[in-house]
């Protein structure tokens, strides 16, 4: 059962970052290289506002409500991805007495939580992008938002970082493990 749900998350979120790629890559352009990330991780209202503004110029403000709400499936399929990844290598009888099964079974559980912190962050997005859409840029406008979702942003993307690390040094743990047999 395990590996069923394994493998519906992982034909899932591939497919749907494939499409917040498609959906994301008019909003790359030279001062928001990384697209929908650069308006994440802007932190500050200046930043927010430059990053809108050179959108609304392209004419692709739109496609950041799209991604956006795109992203409000794969803000599920890849957090369950990387938990159940987690959860199979955790099943590995070589991993139960190492330091790395200690760690990992907080971490997966862990995981989870870029669900509730990539929902509160597209939701302070989409008010941002919305109300540049409507109204313009305005950078007096942002403050705590922009801070908020970009804390929010960094929280995810340092949980996503440490899932992937863990599990690479587990992949690589149960290889050598392995080996040595």
């Amino acid at each position: 059962m395990r590996l069923l749900g394994w493998l519906f998350w992982a034909t899932l979120s591939p497919i749907l970052f494939l499409q917040l790629r498609g959906i994301g890559a008019p909003l790359e352009m030279e001062g928001a290289a990384w697209g929908i990330v650069s308006l994440e991780l802007a932190f500050t209202s200046a930043r927010a506002a430059e990053i809108l503004s050179l959108w609304k110029s392209a004419g692709v403000t739109e496609s950041a409500l799209v991604s956006l709400g795109v992203d409000g499936a794969f803000l599920v399929a890849y957090p369950m991805l990387l938990f159940t990844s987690m959860r199979l290598l955790l099943g590995r009888a070589v991993m139960a007495p190492h330091a790395l099964h200690r760690l990992g079974t907080p971490l997966a559980w862990a995981s989870l939580a870029c669900i509730p912190l990539d929902a509160l962050e597209n939701v302070l997005l989409w008010r941002v992008v919305s109300d540049a859409a409507a109204n313009g840029p305005g950078v007096e406008v942002y403050g705590s938002v922009i801070l908020l979702a970009g804390i929010a942003a960094s929280l995810k993307f340092l949980l996503i970082a440490a899932a992937l690390v863990w599990m690479t040094a587990a992949l690589l743990h149960w290889r050598t493990t392995r080996g040595a047999r």
